[in-house]
């Protein structure tokens, strides 16, 4: 027969069973605060807890929550406090808590109610996770100082990209243009032996002649071929810049008019936007106005049917500094995505067979570049082009 638990038993099982939550509750290695659940009374209170706050046991037991200036602000409100009573279960993740010495802990605050015999109780338990925190700010600092440093080091890579190409770019401008200078050079003596020859025998023929006629087209043959030759030596020419203070206004000006014939004749209408106090720039006059004709040549070119060149020019910043921005803008035929970014290779063009060398932008953005200024192309098939130069202005603007 099962005999029952002697009294004294239970009471020693009891003892042993207060023993080691006793032990738990003066060793543990978080905060342990124990209310009384009507009253808000401390009723208990751990070492840690009392070392973390800095208080001793005796502050704290027997007085009020809200009494005391821990907690007097966040949790020790009366009204905060009989929230805690009708839920039973209160959880706070990231709670600051000043001490008494006035230092800042964050902590997880977590409660419960429960019976401890015949009373109720509220036991609080409140752990440091101000270390915790601390490391996340870092790895936070950190992450982020890795995106900085990766972002820069993106942007150096695009740099040193752009870097690669403008030298490769001004490698193979370097080649072609050594290539170019021998070819015209061979080319010089016999195209002017053979219009030599044409002019000659044209002379001695009558003007309604049958033969005139093939002489005639070998002369303007020739005369291509001389202009190609021409257009070689300029772009294989590095000859010392005769460079002066320049009004940009005034070369595009001058430009437009040593043309004006020309695309009155195509039916091109010149729109000048010219902004008021331009800045100088320091350039090689010539060389300026050579580029400025070639874009207007090109603009001409690209409206067969005539059509409208918008011509601006306004101050601008280049590499944080000031500068000019010249934009030629046409109404024409426009360039396919494919052969934009061929059109500045040498010898590359859209115009039909014995309308174009393929030079003309590759000398403009040479000439650009030497000048230490930017050029670029935006252009849609279909819906004109557009040219836009930035070049480095000197410190005066002119009158």
């Amino acid at each position: 027969m099962r005999q029952s638990p002697s009294p004294q038993n239970g009471q020693e099982a009891l003892r042993a069973s207060e023993l080691r939550y006793r032990r738990l509750f003066e060793s543990a290695k978080d905060g342990i605060l124990i209310l009384d659940a009507v009253s808000g009374q401390i009723v208990d209170v751990n070492p840690f807890l009392a070392g973390l706050l800095g208080y001793s046991k005796e502050d704290l037991m027997g007085r009020e929550l809200w009494e005391i200036g821990v907690f007097k602000d966040v949790l020790g409100s009366k009204a905060a406090f009989v929230e805690l009573q009708k839920q039973g279960y209160i959880r706070y993740e990231d709670l600051p808590l000043k001490t008494r010495g006035g230092l800042v802990k964050q902590v997880e605050f977590v409660s419960n109610s429960y019976l401890a015999g015949a009373s109720r109780v509220i036991q609080c338990n409140i752990r440091d996770i101000t270390e915790r925190k601390r490391a996340e700010a870092e790895l936070k600092a950190t992450n982020q100082r890795l995106q900085r440093a990766l972002a820069e080091l993106h942007d150096k890579r695009d740099e040193l990209t752009g870097m690669t190409q403008q030298f490769w770019q001004a490698s193979k401008l370097a080649t072609m243009g050594e290539l170019a200078a021998s070819i015209a050079h061979e080319l010089n003596n016999p195209l002017a032996t053979v219009g030599l020859h044409a002019e000659h025998l044209l002379t001695q023929l009558p003007d309604d002649s049958d033969k005139r006629k093939p002489l005639e087209i070998i002369s303007q043959e020739v005369d291509r071929m001389a202009g190609l030759v021409d257009n070689l030596l300029q772009f294989s020419r590095r000859g010392h810049r005769q460079v002066s203070t320049v009004d940009a206004g005034e070369e595009i000006a001058t430009s437009v008019e040593f043309v004006h014939y020309y695309l009155q004749s195509h039916k091109i209408e010149v729109d000048r936007e010219f902004a008021a106090g331009l800045p100088s720039i320091q350039a090689d006059r010539q060389q300026l106005r050579q580029l400025f004709l070639n874009l207007l040549t090109n603009a001409t070119d690209a409206m067969p049917q005539g059509g409208k060149l918008i011509v601006r020019a306004a101050p601008s910043v280049l590499h944080d500094a000031e500068a000019v921005a010249i934009e030629f803008a046409d109404t024409g035929e426009g360039i396919t995505p494919e052969n934009l970014e061929k059109l500045w290779e040498p010898f590359f063009t859209t115009k039909p067979e014995g309308k174009g060398t393929g030079l003309g932008l590759a000398i403009c953005r040479r000439i650009v570049e030497e000048h230490g200024g930017k050029i670029d192309i935006q252009s849609q098939a279909g819906r004109g082009t557009t040219i836009r130069i930035v070049l480095p202005a000197t410190t005066q603007a002119s009158s």
